[in-house]
């Protein structure tokens, strides 16, 4: 326990491509597993492996960020309740190794790729990737990592 810090549930997480790029991210103890909001996602084939081109925007992010990663696995994820369920109860999503920096450390999150342009914020860190970066959530607080001039 000593070793984890106490982190609101929304803080900023920056991202390498080319340039620093730094976006919001709601960290939620309720999701298991990452996701990132992502368009134009292109599965394909290089030299036996699966890769995937996605390109990482948000109405809230000033500029968008183009990946061209390996796919990790694809995670099966759990329709909403709010979703038509009549057809199926789970969907795919490609996953990849993403380099963030989460309170000025390094770290290498799995992510899945989803359009998550009609959410508050670009990225969801959930349990798998708060225990990566050694986050414990206080769901009252936000923006722990900024100053008060430093973010807008």
């Amino acid at each position: 326990m000593a070793s984890k810090s106490i982190y609101g549930y929304i803080e900023p997480v920056t991202l390498l491509s080319p340039d620093e790029v730094t976006l919001t991210a709601k960290l939620d103890t309720g999701a298991e597993t990452a996701s990132i909001s992502a368009k134009n996602i292109q599965v394909y084939e290089k030299d036996g492996e699966e890769y995937v081109k996605f390109t990482v925007t948000h109405p809230k992010m000033e500029e968008s960020l183009h990946y061209d990663l390996p796919i990790v696995h694809h995670a099966r994820i759990k329709r909403r309740a709010s979703e038509n369920t009549e057809i199926k109860t789970h969907h795919s999503r490609p996953v990849v190794n993403l380099p963030i920096f989460f309170d000025g450390k390094s770290h290498t999150i799995k992510v899945n790729l989803i359009d998550r342009s009609h959410f508050s914020t670009p990225m969801l860190l959930g349990r798998k990737a708060l225990k990566k970066v050694g986050a414990i959530v206080d769901s009252t607080a936000k923006n722990t990592l900024f100053d008060d001039d430093a973010y807008q």
